[in-house]
């Protein structure tokens, strides 16, 4: 019964896996079936009978963190702070459950008590004590500081303690981070591994930061293409995986393929021109790139039939396809810091700075255009202003070779 309900769970048949639970809970009692089916309840929406559930899991396992931290939330939906701030700081207290070493293996990202925390400052927000929360907050960021929601709280935090500027930069940083993942709970993974429901693979996979988790978001993504060979969307997400990892040949089939299925999206053309253009097939790339600007005015694409055509040896025609990318996002840093590069071997040194300091100024963690704007100052003879940019670089990317070698000569 154990394994038919969790193959009915795994693959979204929840009225049959709320049935088959029941059953089982009352055959054999074991609070995994229990929180199973509260995961399934979670699912769903919730609903009153969730927070029950949860209770029982945590007095029969009361080291398994991740139902402190569902318990937690469950509290915090229905008001209850006292309680979910309870829940919360039991979940901060334990480490991550043991998990089966399977291949490939998923890596916690973000660990439970960064979770947990993360709740608790959201007891502190709601409460009206956003220093409470800051101090949290601040700790979790300096523990974790690729937690993107962590850091989009604290900007809340600084925002109701009238520190705006704060505010604005933790946006900033939050915005550069990867949108909010639930955590990593052993329990769905394995429900992921045994599933054959693309929805669930295709969600999960899109959780994971490749980064971290590239094999682990692969292995899902490829199981949803197993199973649901012509889902569209499945096709593209391997594409898209594959090609981040510079597996071009493989990705370009995909993308052929994912085209032959939805001729009518122009930026299906795109990825197949990029992946051609990161193998060197620059006129096949080419023609695929204005085939698609001609039915979708896309700045990425602008952006990549510049980088293409500046690599051919068109450097006017690049300069131009970068203009049009930046008129339609002008916060398209790489489309600008480029355009600066262009214009800096053409000798328009002025214009080149001018461009680089705007990409500096709205996107300041951005090391190698930095190091581009303090070569710029370098060149124009303003030394000072190219070593605030060279240390600055370094600072955030302390092993960039050619901000240490300017910043070198500039010592010399």
């Amino acid at each position: 019964m154990g394994p038919l309900c969790r193959a009915y769970h795994a693959n979204m048949l929840f009225e049959q896996a709320e049935g088959c639970y029941a059953i089982v809970e009352a055959l054999d009692g074991d609070w995994q079936w229990t929180y199973a089916r509260a995961l399934l309840l979670a699912e769903r929406g919730g609903g009153a009978a969730l927070q029950p559930m949860l209770v029982r899991v945590t007095q029969a396992a009361p080291r398994f963190g991740p139902a402190w931290l569902r318990l937690g939330d469950a509290e915090f939906k229905a008001g209850r702070y006292d309680e979910a701030l309870t829940a919360w700081t039991q979940a901060s207290q334990l480490g991550d459950p043991d998990r089966a070493v399977s291949t490939p293996a998923r890596v916690v990202e973000v660990p439970l008590a960064a979770h947990a925390s993360l709740g608790t400052a959201r007891v502190a927000l709601a409460r009206g004590t956003p220093d409470a929360a800051r101090v949290t907050l601040e700790a979790v960021v300096a523990r974790t500081p690729s937690f993107g929601p962590a850091i989009r709280l604290l900007a809340d935090a600084y925002r109701a303690l009238g520190r705006e500027a704060d505010a604005a930069q933790a946006v900033y940083r939050a915005s550069r981070l990867p949108p909010y993942a639930p955590y990593a709970d052993p329990v769905i993974d394995d429900l992921a591994r045994e599933s054959r429901q693309a929805t669930l693979l295709l969600r999960m996979a899109s959780e994971a930061t490749l980064s971290a988790n590239g094999p682990w978001s692969e292995y899902l993504t490829r199981r949803a293409v197993e199973f649901e060979p012509n889902n569209p969307d499945a096709v593209l997400k391997l594409a898209r995986v594959l090609r981040t990892f510079e597996r071009n040949e493989e990705a370009l089939g995909l993308f052929e393929r994912y085209h032959r299925m939805v001729p009518g999206d122009f930026l299906g053309l795109a990825h197949i021109g990029s992946c051609l253009s990161a193998l060197g097939r620059f006129d096949e790339a080419e023609g695929y790139f204005r085939r698609a600007l001609a039915g979708a005015d896309d700045p990425l694409t602008h952006f990549n039939l510049g980088l293409l055509l500046v690599v051919t040896g068109r450097p006017e025609e690049g300069i131009r396809e970068y203009e049009r990318a930046l008129e339609r996002d002008p916060m398209l840093s790489d489309a600008r810091s480029n355009l600066a590069t262009a214009l800096a071997r053409r000798g328009q040194m002025d214009r080149a700075a001018r461009e680089l300091a705007f990409v500096v100024e709205h996107d300041p963690d951005n090391a190698m255009a930095r190091t581009n704007y303090g070569l710029i100052l370098m060149d124009q003879r303003r030394p000072r202003e190219a070593r605030a940019q060279l240390v600055e670089a370094l600072r955030l990317a302390p092993t960039l070779a050619t901000a240490s070698q300017a910043l070198a000569l500039l010592s010399d």
